[in-house]
């Protein structure tokens, strides 16, 4: 899962498994991705957003638990961090 954040102008990669990922492989998907997101934006309007998902920073969130392999449960253990508004290791020492 990635979320990207417009108003700290970062995008964040949530991998439960990134052992088992290859982060330039990873990053190209998900600059694909965040190129859908500007045409997305621009087909609505843009709404005054002048900012480009696809040139902000990609960042992985190294605080971020990994689960166990051969664990069928990455959807669950990603979910569990989605809510945050902004990632920190002080929100994540708490959950």
């Amino acid at each position: 899962m990635c979320v990207v954040n417009f108003k700290d102008a970062n995008v964040y990669v949530l991998d439960s498994l990134p052992s088992l990922s290859k982060p330039k492989v990873q990053n190209k998907k998900v600059l694909h991705v965040l190129e859908y997101l500007d045409e997305v934006i621009q087909h609505l309007g843009n709404n005054g957003c002048v900012m480009k998902a696809h040139k902000l920073p990609i960042k992985r969130l190294k605080w971020l638990p990994v689960q166990e392999p051969g664990s069928d449960d990455c959807g669950v253990h990603t979910a569990k961090y989605f809510d945050f508004e902004q990632f920190n290791e002080q929100k994540a020492a708490k959950v």
